[in-house]
């Protein structure tokens, strides 16, 4: 072939080339636009696909810079709706397509397969659904995540094929239950695996763990048995294991320390057992260490406390005894660590707070003693702040009180004196304040009525006096409050009335006084109230009784004055014992014989009527009883004056030896009508 065809043959080949590129293109462009048909775009980040722009131009879209093909489509977390279309499948040159993090439904295409170039397909956190189709024919794929969907069926046997993957994300999903297939292992370049919650069950293959190239594994929330693999030391670039919430036994190998790039450890919520190993220290890259609920024992190995990025660190709901690692959180970013339920011992350890970077302080229920270190008192960044059920002892530093970002103050059950500082007005987002069984005294500070976002607050069983502060009407939020078994005085302050999202106020055992308020009758949502064992008088306000509650008890008080029927069936009759005049509405005898000892208004008030008539009479017959003695009285003072100036008459006159007067015998008295008593004449 001369030099001039040869020329020839190659402008022909690169003039039916363009013309299969230029061709393509609209075609590429009508394939976007029906993508676009089949997607609701609430965000707007499609408005540019349209006929007056090219494909190339289209957001979330790129191309080949040459050819000017669609390689990639992009449109991850964009708010989409919608399913997603056929017309992918024209993309020929399409290597990655990612629509991640939207809200996308229905199927996955099989025309998907089509696109042989695909090496990322990243579908994942939608709700799509059905069987997956085979993809195997996809050679090229590096990436495949379809987790965090509703996808059913078997589990997908096939993903063994692509060899080439490094990512699989098949988790989240409601595949068939079955066991992971062995063939899993076959995927040797395999770094990143996540097969959690898809219903998984069995023991995790041996071919798992000649995966050498393995970075994260994540089998959690499935149903995997066996003991915890000691083979899992072989994969020396792992970094991050999630074996969480399965059915694994015995215990942690101490080979666990010869992956000394794991920075990730969580099998929380397995039946593993046995000692913590000492060798774990060396794990000096651990950011993450969760290991609750499980039935670890023994002391934690002291070296944790050298650790110098631990972040999160969580074994709640185990046996671990002992002393706790003094230094844990003082060299580390502490953010979060709950280690309640133990039965560690001691001195609470100071430092856990000492980057000041702490948000969860979770230690409840355990045999800590001695004072609650004051070194706290400078970590306004807690958000969660559980101490209880604990032996401390002393006063609570004043600085605890007053956490700016706290959501939870947990203090109760131990033996804390004092009382709750002023400073607790600074926890102006606190939702819980538990400080219930505890020794703490004084008044509680007005300053609990800045909290306005409180839901619950537990103060019972401490030696509270003083009175309830009426600045606890502000406390809208406030849904439970306790504050029985203290020594509070004077009357319930009426502002109580304006919580109106009470739904349980306990009172009991104090010493209050005074009037029930009527405000609390406008306490429409309240549930259970307890007031007994108080000095409360008066009667019970006519709109509580009208409320719907389902505990009520008001004993042991001085109340008086009616209860309505209605009221005394849902309190019971014990409700309202050891008062000093309450009565029962208007109702039957047989009823009121057969439901409470309490009783009839009516016949109280017929008892009262008798009364005070017999009172009326008797006093009625006491003052006739004086006017007569009064009478009587005159009358005889009249006869002695008469007889003493009748005696100095006869002593003037000189005759002593004859008396000049003579007293008779009295006469029946003369009847005279018009006087009110008889009186006697002398004749």
């Amino acid at each position: 072939m001369s030099t001039s065809q040869f020329q020839i043959y190659f402008w022909c080949f690169l003039l039916f080339a363009n013309v299969g590129i230029s061709t393509s293109l609209p075609l590429e462009r009508d394939a976007l636009l029906d993508v676009k048909s089949h997607l609701h775009d609430p965000q707007n980040y499609l408005i540019n696909w349209d006929q007056s722009h090219p494909a190339c131009e289209f957001y979330g879209v790129t191309c080949d810079k040459i050819s000017g093909q669609v390689t990639g489509v992009s449109l991850s977390n964009a708010s989409l709706s919608g399913t997603i279309s056929a017309s992918f499948s024209i993309l020929r040159q399409l290597n990655t397509l990612d629509l991640s993090a939207n809200s996308l439904t229905g199927i996955i295409p099989g025309t998907l397969t089509n696109c042989t170039n695909l090496q990322v397909l990243n579908l994942s956190v939608n709700s799509l659904a059905g069987q997956l189709p085979n993809l195997s024919s996809l050679l090229k794929l590096k990436v495949l995540d379809l987790s965090t969907n509703s996808f059913s069926g078997a589990f997908p046997i096939w993903i063994s094929k692509i060899s080439g993957l490094t990512e699989l994300g098949l988790g989240e999903n409601n595949f068939d239950e079955d066991y992971v297939p062995e063939s899993i292992g076959l995927l040797k370049n395999m770094t990143w695996l996540f097969l959690g919650q898809c219903n998984l069950r069995g023991e995790i293959p041996a071919s798992v763990f000649h995966l050498d190239s393995l970075g994260t594994l994540d089998f959690s929330r499935n149903q995997m048995t066996g003991v915890f693999p000691k083979a899992i030391s072989n994969l020396r670039n792992l970094w991050k294991i999630e074996l969480y919430q399965n059915n694994l036994t015995g215990e942690i190998p101490p080979e666990l320390a010869q992956l000394t790039l794991l920075s990730e450890f969580d099998v929380s919520q397995n039946q593993l057992s046995g000692v913590l190993p000492k060798e774990i220290v060396r794990l000096k890259k651990l950011k993450v260490f969760h290991i609750y609920r499980n039935n670890f024992h023994g002391e934690l190995p002291e070296g944790l406390g050298d650790l110098q990025f631990l972040e999160s660190f969580s074994t709640y709901e185990n046996q671990f005894s002992g002393k706790f690692p003094a230094n844990l959180g003082r060299f580390s970013p502490l953010n979060a660590i709950d280690i309640s339920e133990n039965y560690f011992s001691g001195e609470f350890p100071k430092f856990m707070c000492q980057n000041n970077n702490l948000q969860f302080l979770l230690a409840l229920s355990n045999n800590f003693s001695g004072e609650f270190p004051s070194s706290y008192t400078s970590c306004k960044t807690l958000e969660r702040f559980r101490v209880s059920q604990n032996q401390f002892s002393g006063s609570i530093p004043h600085g605890m009180w007053g956490l700016p970002n706290a959501v939870i103050i947990d203090v109760a059950d131990n033996g804390f004196v004092g009382g709750i500082s002023s400073d607790i007005g600074i926890s102006a987002t606190l939702n819980q304040l538990l400080v219930q069984n505890n020794n703490l005294s004084s008044k509680l500070p007005i300053e609990l009525g800045n909290l306005s976002q409180l839901q619950k607050l537990d103060a019972s069983n401490n030696r509270f006096s003083g009175q309830i502060p009426a600045h606890i009407g502000n406390l809208k939020q406030l849904s439970y409050l306790n504050l029985e078994h203290n020594a509070l005085e004077e009357s319930i302050p009426a502002e109580l009335g304006l919580c109106n999202s009470l739904i349980d106020l306990n009172l009991a055992e104090n010493s209050l006084s005074g009037k029930i308020a009527d405000t609390l009758g406008s306490l429409l949502v309240l549930n259970s109230l307890n007031l007994s064992h108080n000095m409360i008088s008066g009667e019970i306000p006519g709109g509580l009784q009208s409320l719907k509650l389902s505990y009520v008890d008001f004993s042991h008080n001085n109340l008086s004055g009616p209860i309505s029927p209605q009221f005394l069936m849902v309190a019971g009759d014990d409700a309202f014992s050891e008062n000093s005049d309450l009565c029962v509405n208007d109702t039957s005898e047989g009823w009121r014989q057969s439901v409470t000892s309490l009783p009839s208004c009516q016949w109280t008030d017929n008892h009262h009527n008798f009364s005070r008539r017999r009172l009326f009479a008797v006093l009625i017959m006491v003052s006739s009883l004086v006017v007569l003695l009064s009478s009587l009285a005159c009358l005889r003072y009249e006869n002695n004056r008469l007889e003493v100036f009748n005696r100095k008459q006869d002593t003037e006159s000189g005759d002593d030896s004859v008396s000049k007067w003579v007293v008779e015998s009295f006469h029946p008295p003369e009847v005279i009508p018009s006087a009110a008593l008889p009186v006697p004449r002398v004749t």
